[in-house]
């Protein structure tokens, strides 16, 4: 729905958004938002080095559910 506004003269269109224009805009402001974080990520090459590697830790199962270690360390009142 486009409404046209005057002042003075001078016209000012006005857009309106529907509910699923606001929703998708919305999506749209998220997503650019995890993609600046992920371009941030990605330039950053020791941090794609980690991540590669920690991956591949995981691949080979050198990895265990976070509460077993927190049980192993005696922090579950802690945490």
């Amino acid at each position: 729905m486009k409404i046209l506004y005057s002042w003075r003269g001078c016209e000012r269109k006005m857009t309106l958004l529907t509910a699923e224009e606001k929703e998708l805009l919305a999506r749209a402001a998220s997503l650019m938002g995890e993609l600046l974080e992920t371009l941030e990520v990605v330039q950053d090459k020791k941090l794609v080095k980690d991540l590669k590697i920690a991956l591949r830790e995981v691949e080979e199962g050198k990895t265990r559910p976070l509460d077993e270690l927190i049980r192993e360390l005696n922090l579950e009142n802690e945490i």
